[in-house]
């Protein structure tokens, strides 16, 4: 429901047609002027720049609601109608199912071992050198263990950040930037992609 819009309330009809109320919005941001540039095409400062602006938009919609989720759907093979090279932000009042149920997974892990889940999968990673595409001072890419697409990565830093804002000046410079453009690909720049920083 849009901001101002009329409380309709809790349908109470039937415990399988529960509705509530949700508030959010949605936003999309260009990266560039330039319609045919994509992330991997674009100058380092060019991608920083897009970089600070997410943590920018993911802080100030942050203010007023739950969770902020920035995604890029690139290709129509992905759903993308758009050519023109973008984001989408969505943020809402509400938690969605599948970063919750990941959030209290994550946080059942932390109990239980006493550190995060994905730095505990970083130092395996670094240490099996199996699955890895990138490596950097900050960031190691790789194919997950749990891939469920033909060419998936997970981008991860290589401390704990619980908000993409978190980033420093130097994690969010030329090495994230580098790490993003450097997977192997037939056409980096055109292939359909999603990538999500939730």
């Amino acid at each position: 429901m849009p901001p101002g819009a009329p409380d309709l309330g809790e349908s109470g009809e039937h415990h399988l047609l529960r509705a509530a109320k949700a508030q959010g919005t949605c936003r999309v941001m260009c990266f560039h002027p330039r319609s045919d540039l994509t992330l991997p095409l674009m100058a380092l400062p060019e991608i920083r720049r897009v970089v600070d602006e997410w943590a920018n938009q993911i802080t100030e919609l942050g203010r007023s609601y739950l969770w902020v989720q920035v995604f890029e759907n690139r290709g129509k093979v992905m759903g993308c109608s758009n050519p023109h090279p973008h984001c989408q932000i969505w943020a809402s009042s509400f938690m969605p199912n599948e970063p919750g149920r990941s959030d209290a997974n994550q946080l059942k892990y932390y109990e239980e071992h006493g550190a995060p889940l994905l730095l505990d999968y970083v130092q395996l990673e670094l240490k099996k050198k199996e699955r890895i595409v990138v490596e950097t001072e900050h960031w190691l890419a790789v194919v997950p263990f749990w891939a469920v697409w033909p060419f998936e990565t997970l981008l991860m830093p290589r401390r704990h950040v619980q908000r993409f804002p978190d980033l420093t000046d130097s994690e969010r410079d030329g090495k994230l930037a580098s790490s993003h453009i450097s997977f192997p690909s037939p056409a980096p720049a055109l292939s359909p992609q999603t990538s999500v920083w939730p």
